[in-house]
């Protein structure tokens, strides 16, 4: 399953957004990846997702496989979501 959306948080993807995303990842089964910016990224791994230099406005590719894939994309979503309302 995959989804696309959009960064809108004004700082991109930096440490403090990327640290709420793995956490997020790691409660599911599936394997979830992130691509941007021409990179594929696992969405448990900060350092994968933080060298791909994923800024406010970018489109980024989420995929997830597993038994719990549409609860983790949905998730995701939410997440990214949360991360803007927090203006992080």
């Amino acid at each position: 399953m995959t989804r696309t959306l959009k960064v809108t948080n004004p700082s991109g993807l930096h440490a403090r957004p990327t640290s709420a995303i793995v956490r997020c990842a790691m409660r599911f089964r599936s394997e979830i990846t992130i691509e941007a910016n021409g990179r594929r990224c696992s969405a448990v791994s900060i350092m994968d997702i933080m060298t791909a230099d994923i800024r406010s406005g970018t489109d980024i590719v989420v995929t997830a496989a597993g038994p719990d894939a549409e609860k983790a994309l949905q998730a995701l979503e939410i997440c990214l979501g949360e991360l803007e309302a927090k203006g992080l």
